[in-house]
């Protein structure tokens, strides 16, 4: 059972009980993530990131590693599209000293101004070595164009020159703005008492005025269907990206949609793994996942294949769709997908830092706990005559994105569901 408690200053509190856990997770997490961003702000969430590690009013950047090794645990951070989160996992009894550490970094961190520079050339190298790996360039694109101009088509580090623009007053300004209690939440799972975790935050947090929680605020994208690609001659590979619009993660479609992409291309026995991989050996990497966001997502077949199996590649992949749509699945696919998917699920909750974040996804994007019996019922419901119709109406092949990226030899392909030239970037 998840508890939760709302302060005064608009922080929102959840923890779950879990005894049975010889450790525990404690996390922020803002509502914000690159989504909120635009051009001249685009990475600023994961360079405040990178620079909150550095210094607090009470610990300096060496005693922040000292004292998170000291407790035996992990501190780290993620940025994403839409959340942000700083988390640490240490053993039972140091729920104190991990709690002042991590809320002092969260919402008293300095910006000391001598590591400014040094972090800045710290992403910028980041930014470099995911430039050179092909399938973070391949997607960063794809959602760039097919997003637009829109938060979401954003990268989440930035863009080499907008990071090289930053100054220290702006992302510090952009620090104090978005670190405030009301859009921030406390989550932990483990051998944590509500009440004391509360009492611990009502202190921290008793000089900031009263405020509602925030909320999301984003701004809705538009799909663009198109067709474009990028050559690069050096790669001996290319990468195929092909892009439906999909479903928001409140959807009530979301089991039928999570069963539907496990029969199409989500593990070894997917009719793309079976029919594209075994059967006619056109691509050693092949599959297809969702994701989805607050009301929007997109549905993603990919693969990398040879340069001169584009229109093979192509032709099979539709052949694939139209034989589902025409013919439907099996009882043992849906059976089996259904199992995987459980399973995945429950084991996928096993540990008290995978157990936080789902709560705290709960908490932002469905406002309500969600019990794993709820999400296991709701995907034993799920039909086969569920899964047919949703390959008919949301895997249309006249509405899609497509993007291929390498050392492009076709300028035209036919014969399937890409029927003129790509667009070169």
């Amino acid at each position: 059972m998840v508890n939760k408690t709302i302060l005064d200053s608009g922080l929102v509190i959840i923890s779950e009980y879990k005894p049975e856990f010889p450790s525990f997770s404690l996390s922020y997490s803002t509502r914000s993530g690159s989504r909120a961003e635009n051009i001249e702000t685009n990475g600023f969430h994961h360079f405040v990131e990178h620079m909150m590690f550095k210094g607090s009013q009470k610990y300096n950047l060496k005693k922040i590693a000292d004292i998170s090794d000291r407790l035996g645990g992990r501190l780290n951070a993620f940025t994403g599209k839409e959340v942000t989160q700083y988390y640490i996992k240490a053993i039972d009894g140091k729920l104190k000293e991990s709690f002042d550490l991590l809320t002092d970094i969260v919402i008293n961190s300095t910006f000391p101004k001598q590591e400014f520079l040094k972090e800045k050339n710290v992403v910028l190298q980041e930014i470099n070595e995911s430039d050179d790996d092909p399938d973070t360039f391949a997607f960063e694109r794809f959602y760039e164009n097919v997003f637009g101009d829109n938060g979401i088509a954003y990268p989440i580090t930035g863009k080499a020159e907008g990071v090289a623009a930053f100054t220290y007053e702006a992302t510090y300004d952009f620090y104090k703005k978005t670190y405030a209690p009301h859009n921030l939440l406390l989550s932990a799972v483990g051998s944590v008492q509500h009440e004391k975790l509360v009492a611990m935050a009502e202190q921290a947090f008793a000089r900031f005025p009263a405020q509602k929680p925030g909320d999301f605020d984003f701004t809705a994208p538009q799909f663009n269907y198109k067709t474009f690609a990028k050559k690069n001659p050096s790669l001996n590979q290319l990468y195929a990206i092909i892009g439906f619009a999909g479903i928001p993660t409140d959807s009530p479609l979301k089991y039928e949609i999570m069963i539907m992409n496990d029969i199409l291309g989500s593990g070894m026995s997917s009719r793309l793994f079976q029919g594209i991989r075994e059967e006619k050996g056109l691509a050693y990497t092949v599959s297809s996942f969702v994701d989805t966001y607050l009301e929007c997502g997109i549905h993603i077949i990919y693969a990398i294949i040879e340069p001169q199996k584009v229109s093979q590649y192509l032709k099979a992949v539709k052949e694939e769709i139209e034989n589902l749509k025409k013919n439907g699945i099996t009882k043992d696919e849906l059976e089996r997908a259904k199992d995987h998917i459980k399973s995945s699920v429950i084991l996928g909750l096993e540990g008290n830092v995978s157990k936080m974040r789902f709560n705290v996804n709960q908490e932002f994007f469905l406002k309500r706990e969600l019990e794993t019996r709820e999400i296991v019922d709701n995907i034993n419901k799920v039909t086969g005559e569920n899964i047919n119709h949703l390959f008919k109406d949301f895997l249309n092949l006249q509405e899609t994105a497509v993007f291929l990226y390498g050392n492009i030899r076709e300028k035209k392909f036919t014969d399937n569901f890409v029927l003129n030239g790509f667009s070169f970037l």
